[in-house]
């Protein structure tokens, strides 16, 4: 049996050269094998996430012929799926794929910074660079405080009197939860094989997610609504005044929404054998 001891002490060479054997030849196949499902299953996501745009759900307070989509539900997995590259890559393609179908456009072409800062955020929490998503939430929050055109704060009537209430207080809410141990651990749990944890997840990240990309929709909108979208700005202040009220019950459907997609595609693709971790780490 000279070929059968030639063999085994081969890989005992090999083995000592690299002590995780053959483990580390299968984690180069997976990393292939992986590369080349991403490519479709990317391209497939920017084709679902376009035609959702055909579908509103809701229209923009202010200027007229601007809508919100279904698309929203579908972005947060652009993220979780994909991670933060292809996720963004997805996000970009699929909205002009939206924008030529639907020749509809909310930011003049900018459309895909929304959808694509869900997907940046998301995916570098599904990719272990917490710091880096804290850290870019963060940088949201501060433009929206030192933009000149965003309405800061306001003044809510409460029985001891008025208190002045950050108008993104949601997402100060959500990067306070994106801040916490659970930021961390929704990228642990949506591969759990606990159905509990998966919900949890879904539902942090959708929320993360969701408030993400509105708040880079709000810098957007407080750009370009006086001098592109012919808002004066007294009304561009009665429209944040009303949508103060309104985008906290309109956000938190988007999270119900994506919670359950998310959820759903997440369960399906652990059953079809698509490990998220295989796309995103």
């Amino acid at each position: 049996m000279p070929t059968l001891k030639y063999r085994r002490a081969s890989t005992a060479i090999q083995r000592h050269r690299n002590p995780e054997g053959a483990k580390g030849v299968r984690t180069m196949i997976d990393v292939q094998t992986s590369k080349k499902r991403l490519v479709p299953l990317a391209a497939t996501f920017a084709a679902v996430y376009g035609m959702l745009r055909l579908v509103p759900f809701s229209v923009f307070i202010g200027p007229s012929g601007r809508v919100l989509t279904t698309s929203e539900f579908f972005a947060p997995l652009l993220g979780v799926v994909l991670g933060p590259y292809a996720g963004s890559l997805a996000a970009v393609v699929g909205t002009f794929v939206g924008i030529v179908i639907t020749s509809r456009m909310n930011f003049f072409g900018l459309d895909f910074l929304t959808v694509m800062m869900n997907a940046l955020v998301l995916g570098l929490i599904m990719r272990r660079k917490w710091i880096i998503s804290v850290l870019l939430y963060a940088a949201l929050l501060v433009l929206f405080f030192v933009h000149p055109s965003t309405l800061h704060f306001v003044s809510v009537a409460t029985p001891n009197g008025r208190v002045e209430v950050p108008y993104p207080w949601l997402h100060i809410v959500a990067w306070l939860l994106l801040v916490s141990p659970l930021g961390r651990k929704s990228a642990q749990w949506i591969s759990d094989p606990a159905a509990s944890r998966v919900g949890c997840a879904a539902c942090l990240l959708a929320l993360i997610g969701t408030t993400a990309q509105n708040l880079t929709g709000n810098l957007l909108f407080a750009s370009m609504a006086v001098p592109l979208m012919g808002m004066t700005p007294e009304s561009l202040r009665a429209t944040w005044l009303i949508t103060f009220y309104v985008y906290p019950i309109e956000r938190l459907f988007v999270v119900l929404a994506a919670t359950t997609l998310t959820v759903v595609v997440v369960r399906a693709l652990k059953f079809s054998r698509l490990s998220l971790g295989s796309f995103v780490r």
